[in-house]
């Protein structure tokens, strides 16, 4: 079914998705100090807005499974718009932006080259890793396809526990001590594959979406009450221990594995009809990532511009802080609507008139 077509939930998704990220940067780049031996609400609602980002980021990859599964190939089109989408964003704002501010362009890798290669250097970590799973999945849908529902559920399971519970149960100490937690790229192939999974054999309307959205509250609250604990036990013992590692920095800890899967669900049972405003939304939210994730001004741009930390201490702290990410979106949104209306429609004509040569080019080189 066309994207235009279909039902606007999946697109509802994406802008939730992305409202997620930008609020777990929000915290994780704005210099907010919450010490001492008090556990505020301000304090609570900090730390509970880390556990967004990285719900996010798993349900983009795993939407990408869920469509891409029954797809036919690897689009030269598609690779060369996402990437020349990403390469107009660290261009245009390294050339704006790398010598004005003091603290732009610290990474090693900060040259113009580095930017250029940027799968090679590491700079673009999301991108980096999706654009390999993207060329990867032809590959990857032929063996999935290939399982029967038993036999990919088994697969599904036994790559959950290598690559989800035995990884957290790693973080706790005491418990069980390794390192094997594979990578971006195998976690979001697993990802990729839990979608895949939703699509094939995932009954439509067994459960209501208001079922799958309690079940991901649950998990939510779950985790606010080990947050709380761990709070309580930082400020009554001399030991400490890393709230950002032990639950909320890696995407495959499984309570985040798990709000993110009924989250998916919840969003996949939704009854949207076809909504041209959230759809026109939605296809914004890649260029907002683009945006307000660069590395050479996220820290700027929270620190400096919006200035997060003025409202810390203040009652109105939680809605000031809804206000504050809901205009970077908005912002950004307009930024990459305008990058759609000039520069990407330049970009698509060189698309058009490059695919089929690479295409052909490439069917030269392998036969």
């Amino acid at each position: 079914m066309e994207r235009k077509n279909r039902s606007s939930n999946f697109e509802l998704m994406r802008i939730f998705a992305m409202l997620l990220i930008i609020a777990y940067h929000y915290v994780l780049f704005t210099r907010f100090m919450f010490v001492g031996s008090t556990i505020t609400v301000n304090r609570l609602f900090y730390q509970s807005m880390l556990l967004d980002g990285k719900t996010g980021v798993n349900l983009f990859v795993m939407l990408s499974g869920y469509f891409m599964i029954q797809s036919h190939g690897v689009k030269t089109q598609k690779v060369l718009q996402l990437w020349g989408q990403t390469m107009f964003y660290i261009l245009a704002i390294w050339f704006l932006f790398h010598k004005q501010i003091n603290g732009f362009g610290t990474m090693p890798q900060d040259t113009l080259l580095g930017k250029v290669l940027f799968l090679s250097t590491g700079v673009q970590w999301f991108i980096a890793t999706y654009l390999v799973m993207y060329l990867l999945s032809p590959f990857l849908n032929k063996m999935l396809l290939s399982l029967s529902k038993t036999m990919y559920r088994r697969m599904l399971v036994l790559t959950g526990i290598f690559w989800c519970l035995i990884p957290t149960l790693s973080w706790i100490p005491g418990m069980i001590p390794t390192d094997f937690q594979g990578s971006d790229l195998m976690f979001f192939l697993f990802l990729y594959s839990v979608g895949a999974y939703l699509r094939l054999y995932h009954e439509e309307g067994k459960k209501k979406a208001s079922f799958w959205f309690l079940c991901a509250l649950g998990i939510f609250l779950l985790c606010m009450v080990l947050v709380a604990a761990v709070d309580i036990w930082i400020i009554n013992s001399v030991g400490r221990l890393n709230i950002l590692d032990y639950l909320f920095d890696y995407q495959n800890h499984v309570l985040i594995m798990l709000l993110s899967l009924f989250l998916f669900l919840g969003f996949k049972n939704l009854k949207v009809k076809n909504n041209r405003v959230i759809n026109f939304v939605s296809s914004l939210t890649f260029g907002i990532y683009l945006i307000h994730d660069n590395w050479q001004i996220r820290s700027y741009l929270w620190n400096n511009i919006v200035k997060g930390t003025r409202y810390m201490d203040m009652v109105w702290f939680i809605p000031m802080s809804y206000v504050l990410i809901l205009a970077v979106f908005i912002a950004c949104g307009i930024i990459e609507w305008m990058r759609q209306h000039t520069i990407e429609k330049l970009w698509m004509k060189v698309v058009d008139w490059a695919s089929p040569r690479i295409n052909d080019t490439i069917d030269k080189w392998l036969s």
